[in-house]
């Protein structure tokens, strides 16, 4: 009997672990200017995509954290619990739907998009090209200009970045998330594209940063790159700008905490 999931599985764990090896060499900062985090909520409510678990959960806690008020897509069927415990309003729609964004926007009050949006499979019909462009589209025509994309290292002119297994197994993703990157750039809003490498978990360590290095990658705790998410989405400098997120005390495999 043939165990497709777990050949997937064993094929990713591989293609991570190459993804790391191959590289070790420090990039140039590009946030040395960029403020830091702020502590002060903006003007106005900010719309997460993806932000019922995974990163853009942890985008929704900082930001809640510090009072902003926050608006999270979440699907009928999704689970809503940990989003709302920190106080985020849920608008429930689904992001293949352009109507759905619609009606988010018509509420009015929201000042900035992000997005984490990908789907949990790397089979079947992907919303992070078309779920993307109806948000960018919506958000067009609402007159709200600030989109902070959370793409993936491999994505667009870091292809050679990710080594031959990732572009093997990854073959679904990559060029999905280029189009939404593509479509996002020439869409003339005041947009930040962040990708990160491997993504870990637990809670927000390293000594991360951005970086404008396309040949930079490494692991990355899900906290610090929503950290530097926030951080970009609050400071005018990163607009129009592409980074890597960059942990340089994770660039090698075996320097990965595995508990």
């Amino acid at each position: 009997m043939r165990y497709p999931k777990t050949k997937m599985f064993l094929g990713l764990i591989a293609a991570a672990i190459l993804w790391i090896v191959v590289s070790g060499i420090e990039p140039d900062r590009a946030d040395a200017g960029l403020a830091p985090v702020s502590t002060q909520p903006g003007n106005g409510a900010v719309l997460v995509i993806g932000g019922t678990r995974a990163t853009g959960l942890e985008i929704v806690k900082l930001l809640r954290a510090r009072g902003d008020d926050v608006i999270v897509l979440a699907r009928p069927d999704s689970k809503t619990a940990d989003a709302e415990s920190t106080g985020a309003r849920i608008a429930r729609g689904d992001a293949m739907n352009p109507g759905d964004f619609a009606a988010i926007f018509a509420g009015g009050g929201i000042r900035a998009v992000v997005s984490t949006l990908g789907a949990r499979s790397l089979e079947g019909p992907r919303p992070d090209f078309e779920g993307n462009r109806n948000a960018i589209d919506a958000a067009k025509a609402a007159g709200v200009s600030r989109y902070v994309l959370v793409s993936v290292i491999g994505a667009g002119d870091s292809w050679d970045t990710a080594p031959w297994v990732a572009q093997q197994f990854l073959k679904n993703l990559f060029p999905e998330k280029t189009r939404a990157e593509d479509y996002l750039r020439a869409s003339g809003l005041a947009y930040t594209i962040i990708r990160p490498g491997g993504l870990l978990e637990k809670e927000a360590q390293g000594r991360v940063y951005l970086t404008p290095d396309t040949g930079a990658m490494s692991w990355i705790r899900r906290a610090d790159l929503a950290r530097l998410s926030v951080q970009a989405l609050d400071d005018p400098d990163a607009i129009g700008q592409v980074y890597h997120a960059h942990d340089p005390d994770r660039t090698r495999f075996w320097s990965i905490p595995l508990n």
